[in-house]
Order: structure tokens, then sequence, then C-alpha cells
């Protein structure tokens, strides 16, 4: 896999022209590691896998049944049902010879805008890399249909993106770059802490918070809001339930288990091609991951941004009555692709996100680091857009 790169200033110079507000260009440089100064060249044909791999899954999770065995896996079954869809999900991947294998699903994806102005930049250091995608314009008609869906034509006025202690959050940059896009369109935005929302506040909460349930005392006047249905939450606990719970990701790697419950038997072989063999950790089988732990990779069910995760080969004694005592997947062990970048004259591991909406991928971008799992720490590395070669 081959990266363009550029320096850091002509980088930063370039994506201040594209945003035109200095202050928010500022706070996305000044966190470290957050974006690459380069671009990923995907070969076509790479680019293609990905994109059947999630119109494939898209078809399974449109299927009832799948819907109605999933959230009984991840037990969010009695969660209120608004008829939202999860808004943009994230599809991360590692690219094998084999085709893309599917390591988790994001019904947040962070990034996705700072990529978007990071590509538009590059774009313009580099003509020659195509145009970049514009997704704005699709993020924003992603959340006019999940407004429409619960609030037919009235028109959506009023947006709160919400996340605890927003100013110290490591995406807040981000947060600015929604807000500006929805002051843009002509809908009223802030950034507010969930202590600060109230109901009635806003007509719509993008909802950044990794309080995946709305179960935190501090989240309980947001919670009500959804679940009465008075105030359209985006993405919702039940979609978090459906789509990210990894134990679902044990049902979409079982060919089988997908035709018995009516998924169609072409798309159930091909999500199960995409998805690495996943099993929840239990006593019943954790004589046999333990002895075969370096096949593995262990993941905290309700996890999120690669924490308490671990490697098999690297798992110690100590760390594994954690992993037996909580609710943990472990998932087939999927070596990452490795890009080479020039401007740090080394190669780092690369995952795969492609973000989409109603099963068509809008953004690919690269995610570059090394050590375990994904991070913002490896210089050099951070997000990357991904451009089709």
């Amino acid at each position: 896999m081959r990266a363009v790169s550029v320096s850091d200033d002509r980088l930063w110079e370039a994506i201040g022209r594209d945003i035109g507000a200095p202050e928010v260009t500022q706070a996305l440089r000044s966190r470290q590691g957050l974006l690459s100064p380069c671009a990923v060249l995907l070969p076509r044909h790479q680019a293609e896998r990905v994109e059947a791999a999630v119109r494939a899954l898209h078809a399974a999770f449109s299927h009832p049944g799948l819907v109605a065995a999933a959230l009984e896996i991840a037990r969010g079954e009695e969660l209120p049902d608004n008829g939202l869809g999860g808004w943009i999900l994230g599809f991360d991947f590692h690219l094998t010879p084999e085709g893309p294998k599917l390591i988790e699903i994001n019904t947040n994806p962070g990034g996705m805008l700072a990529v978007a102005t990071q590509a538009r930049a590059l774009a313009a250091l580099h003509p020659e890399l195509g145009a970049a995608c514009e997704v704005e314009a699709v993020a924003l008609e992603a959340f006019h249909e999940e407004w429409r869906r619960q609030n037919g034509d009235h028109p959506l006025r009023s947006v709160a993106i919400v996340d605890d202690d927003p100013p110290n959050q490591y995406l807040e940059p981000e947060f600015q770059l929604y807000r500006r896009m929805f002051e843009a369109a002509g809908i009223k935005a802030e950034v507010i802490d969930p202590g600060q929302f109230s109901a009635g506040r806003a007509d719509m909460v993008y909802n950044r918070l990794v309080d995946f349930s709305l179960e935190s005392q501090a989240h309980a006047v947001l919670a009500e809001a959804w679940r009465g249905g008075g105030t359209v939450v985006t993405p919702d606990p039940r979609a978090h339930f459906l789509y990210s719970d990894k134990r679902v990701m044990a049902l979409l790697s079982d060919e089988a288990a997908l035709r018995s419950i009516g998924v169609r038997p072409d798309i159930a072989a091909q999500v199960a091609r995409v998805v690495p063999p996943t099993v929840p950790v239990s006593a019943a089988n954790a004589e046999s991951l333990w002895a075969e732990r370096r096949r593995w990779f262990f993941k905290p069910a309700k996890g999120h941004a690669g924490k308490a995760v671990y490697r098999g080969e690297k798992i110690t004694n100590s760390a594994w009555p954690t992993v037996l005592s909580s609710p943990y997947v472990a998932q087939r062990y999927v070596p990452a692709a490795r890009v080479h970048l020039d401007h740090v004259g080394t190669d780092l591991k690369m995952d795969l996100r492609a973000n989409a909406w109603q099963g068509r991928v809008i953004q690919m971008a690269a995610r570059l680091y090394e050590g375990q799992t994904t991070n913002f720490r490896t210089p050099g590395g951070g997000f990357a857009p991904v451009f089709v070669a």
C-alpha cells in the first residue's frame, strides 16, 4: 500500500484555507496525532471489495430476523424503537489478500468531518489524487432523514451536539465543524455538556457520548427525552446495541445461524466471509481459548476506542480473570495491512474505516498506527483520507 505525503506546514495551510476559521484549524492542529500528513492510495479492486462488504452487511441488518436476534444477544430488545436508523455507520476493516475483514462497527464514527477537510486539502495540493468526497452534504441528509422518520415534514430548526465536558474532548474541534455545518444549512446548533441539556432545548441531539446506554445519572434528562420521543437522539442506544455490541459479531460470523433466521443464503455467506470467527467468552470455552490464545483477539462486548482489548499472544495471567468476569468476545486475530509513509521513512499499520449511510460508502479513511491497537500517539500516524488508485 502506498501513501502520498506533504509537510505538516503545507497540510495545515491548506486545511486552514478549506475551513476558513483560524480558531478551528488551530484547535485541530493542537490535537497531536489526529491527522497524518498523507493520503493513502487504495487499489480499486480493494475499494470495490470493501464497498461490496458494506452492502452485504447493510442487507443483513435490514432483515427483521437479524435485528431481533442481534438485540436479544446484546440485551437490547426492550429498548424503545423510535424508527431511527443509527445515522452514519463506520465499518472498520483489516485488509487481507482474501478480502476485507470486519473488526468492528461504530455507530458514531468520530473523525469523519476532520478527514473530509483533510482530504480536500490534500487533493488541492495533489490534484492527481482526484476529487475528495463531499461528505457534509450526505451527513446533513442523514440527519434530516433521522428527523423525518420521527417528525415527518416539520422543519428541523435546532441541534445540540452533546458530549461530556466538550472543551476537554480530544475531538472537540470536530464538534465545531459539525456546528458550522448545521449553521451553514440554516439550523441553529450548539455544543453542550449533557448537564446543560433540558427538554425542549433542541429538536435533535447529535449524541457523542460514550455512555451508549444513557444509563448514567448525569445523562438521565437526555435519556428521558429520548425514551419519550420528545427529542430525536442520534445515534441512540438501540442503534448501538444493534450494531456495535461485539457479541453480535458472533452471529454475523456464523453463516448457518444467519441462514436459520432468514437471511438470504448469498448474503449470509458473504457476511460470514467478511466477519472473522467470533465467539463469546464463557466458562465453557475458557480453557480452549486460553490454550489457543495466540489465535485470538479479546474484546469487551461493549467496548470502544480499543480500550481493555487484549491480543492473545500478549495477554497475561493477571489479565485473564478480567476477561472471564466481564462480557468479552474472542475474535480470530487478523493482522493489519501496512502502509509505507515517506514522511516518516517507515511502514505503519492501517485500519480502514468505511463510513456509510444506508449501505453506501460515502468516505474511506485510514487510521495509521504502531502498536497493539489503533491510537493517536504514533509519530506520523493518525487519520488519513483514502483515495482510490
